[in-house]
């Protein structure tokens, strides 16, 4: 397998567009559409994606995404691609779209097939769409991924990020076809959980990563291939905190180590209610160990 971060010559493709934040049920649909379209004709299966969003590029808005670009590369892996192309938006913004066709996509991958989802859009000012794809019927054949809904809502990055940010987490995690994870170092905090008696973690997020609603989960916590169930507080502690600094704080059930400066990979399982600020840290010991009651009654069902 193939990742590369400029254009080659990478003939006979059956080819993947989009951008694929969270690499959602939708996108592992197409994904896996294209793999089984490569594999049945004898082609290779390529997929081109970009290292920043073009919304966020062309907005100029804030980014905040599912999964950074190392886990998106990882999950795009396991579906069975070939050759990941992670490309600089920057460099082909201003192309108008049958330029993007004629010189990036069939010169350079000179594709058998492209797949794309139902609202794939390219070129300058987003000139370029399904029908047009479609109209280049001579030069390839263009299949288009429909909408795919749960609940009667359209999987997309777009409403996952809401229902994240909401603490919808049971259905984003429906949407994903996963859990929603966060993976961070583990940074030294002020040891106030573990002078209750309690092993916690604690992870600063990457700027660019979507912000899960402030409050206590249930989950996993993943480290050396061990899993941990774990009781999670993403927020501003404001009982413990008076920076007020958004802080990934992970209570890990049955974990003796030292996590300082390692990578720990944290699921969200379920929202189980909003930051609370307590009078005193008895208070909080009594709250966490409430919680931790609750937890291990729900990896029990």
């Amino acid at each position: 397998m193939g990742i590369y971060f400029d254009l080659n010559d990478n003939k006979n493709t059956a080819l993947a567009l989009g951008f694929f934040d969270g690499v959602h049920f939708a996108h592992q649909t197409l994904i896996k559409k294209t793999v089984e379209i490569a594999n049945k004709n004898g082609l290779k299966s390529a997929l081109i994606t970009f290292m920043e969003s073009p919304y966020y590029i062309l907005t100029g808005k804030k980014a905040s995404y599912i999964t950074l670009t190392d886990e998106k590369i990882e999950l795009i892996k396991a579906l069975g691609i070939d050759d990941i192309y992670i490309l600089d938006f920057n460099k082909y913004k201003s192309m108008q779209a049958v330029d993007y066709i004629n010189h990036i996509l069939i010169e350079h991958f000179h594709p058998k097939y492209i797949v794309t989802g139902f609202n794939h859009r390219f070129g300058a000012n987003k000139q370029g769409d399904c029908k047009l794809l479609s109209s280049y019927n001579k030069n390839f054949n263009y299949i288009e991924i429909s909408p795919i809904f749960e609940n009667n809502i359209l999987i997309s990055s777009t409403n996952i990020k809401k229902f994240i940010t909401d603490g919808k987490i049971e259905l984003a995690n429906k949407m994903l076809n996963r859990n929603f994870s966060i993976t961070g170092k583990v940074v030294c905090g002020q040891q106030i959980a573990r002078k209750l008696g309690y092993n916690t973690a604690n992870i600063i997020l990457d700027t660019k990563l979507i912000r899960p609603k402030h409050g206590v989960y249930f989950g996993y916590s993943y480290f050396e291939d061990k899993k941990f169930p774990s009781l999670i507080n993403f927020g501003i502690r404001p009982s413990v905190d008076k920076n007020l600094i958004e802080t990934l704080e992970v209570h890990l059930l049955n974990f003796n180590g030292n996590l300082y400066s390692k990578m720990l990979k944290v699921e969200f399982l379920k929202f189980v209610r909003g930051e609370i600020k307590f009078s005193n840290l008895d208070e909080l010991k009594q709250q966490i160990n409430s919680d931790y009651c609750e937890l291990l009654n729900f990896i029990k069902e």
